[in-house]
């Protein structure tokens, strides 16, 4: 039989137990560091060693043209923040235009029959042709105005992933869910408030990223086609005049710039839209 401690035993057997407070490394962050930093670091090295083989230039060679082009500029003496704000700039001005476009028009079109039979094959007919096609109309259109026309060749390039997203999301909300509102007594502002937008967040997220890849490398393009001033610019330029090492280092910046982006993109949607689940493994 189990005999019962008394009052005495128990306070005897009552000692604080002590809890380390270190912190330790769990298999999670190291898991993190490895798929997240050293990994990637590995990739982009060897990517970077085939380049290096193929162009013969070092890395050494890509610092020092970075140098030269923030202390001394290019060629026409432009410096290089000078470039990279142009293109910030004209990047910026399409993308905001295209997503202020694109989303009203996708949440119409995805939300209302009729706006979708009328739109629809219109988005689909000129959706495939490439934004790089419109740099010549683009230049009619704006003549004499260099940045609104390659605005407008961003505009192009982020409209179309943007609007689609956009109304896949919208098409893709519960039925049940616009049923039980209707039954409550909620108007149609309030269905796309508080239903609708909500439920194609993840999508017209999805768009935004996609759109701005997109219209970034048309500005890239454009760029080269025509201005005095911007990244792309910067690297036609740098190669008409035999400088491997600023071109790549053009290049370079591109990509971190857009990877930049990219995941200020992720930050806002992981904010805005924390009942999201995710199902990746």
């Amino acid at each position: 039989m189990m005999r019962r401690m008394s009052v005495s035993e128990i306070q005897q057997d009552d000692t604080p137990v002590k809890i380390s407070t270190r912190p330790k490394a769990t298999p999670d962050i190291l898991q993190w560091i490895l798929l997240k930093i050293i990994i990637p670091a590995v990739i982009l090295l060897t990517i970077w060693h085939l380049i290096a083989s193929l162009t013969h230039i070092s890395l050494f060679d890509v610092a020092q043209a970075f140098m030269r082009l923030m202390l001394e500029g290019d060629s026409q003496g432009t410096y290089l923040t000078e470039h990279i704000v142009a293109s910030v700039y004209r990047v910026t001005i399409g993308f905001l235009i295209a997503a202020l476009t694109a989303i009203p028009l996708g949440i119409a079109i995805g939300r209302y029959r009729l706006v979708d039979s009328v739109l629809g094959p219109v988005v689909e007919a000129m959706r495939p042709i490439p934004p790089i096609a419109w740099i010549p109309i683009s230049l009619l259109m704006f003549p004499g105005n260099i940045v609104g026309a390659q605005s407008f060749i961003i505009w192009v390039g982020a409209f179309f992933p943007i609007l689609i997203n956009t109304t896949t999301g919208v098409k893709r909300t519960e039925p049940v869910h616009i049923d039980a509102a209707k039954t409550l007594g909620a108007s149609e502002s309030q269905i796309l408030s508080k239903i609708v937008v909500p439920s194609a967040g993840p999508e017209i997220f999805a768009g935004l990223r996609v759109g701005f890849g997109i219209g970034w490398m048309c500005l890239v393009a454009a760029e080269m086609l025509r201005g005095s001033v911007g990244l792309g610019y910067l690297i036609w330029i740098m190669w008409q005049v035999g400088r491997t090492g600023e071109v790549i280092t053009g290049m370079l910046l591109i990509g971190f710039i857009g990877f930049l982006i990219t995941y200020a993109f992720l930050f806002i949607e992981k904010y805005l839209i924390r009942w999201r689940q995710t199902v990746s493994v």
